[in-house]
């Protein structure tokens, strides 16, 4: 198992996860990291736009980011 953090960012702003979740796989944080996304996404206010969900592993390496607002996803280079 490994964990993965998944911190909320938008420019000069950090909601940063401190506990994080464990997973088996990398795939599995991203399907999880996509659901937060989503969740926000779908929220009864706006004031998610802007905002990314990071997701990190134990050592802090970035992993992908994935726009709230639905604008794309980028993946890091492993």
């Amino acid at each position: 198992m490994t964990r993965f953090f998944f911190d909320l960012k938008k420019q000069g702003q950090s909601l940063l996860d401190y506990r994080g979740h464990d997973f088996r796989s990398s795939n599995a944080a991203m399907e999880f990291a996509e659901a937060i996304a989503l969740d926000l996404r779908h929220c009864l206010t706006s004031s998610w736009n802007g905002w990314s969900v990071e997701v990190r592993n134990a050592q802090g390496m970035r992993f992908a980011s994935l726009q709230v607002d639905g604008q794309g996803l980028e993946l890091e280079a492993a």
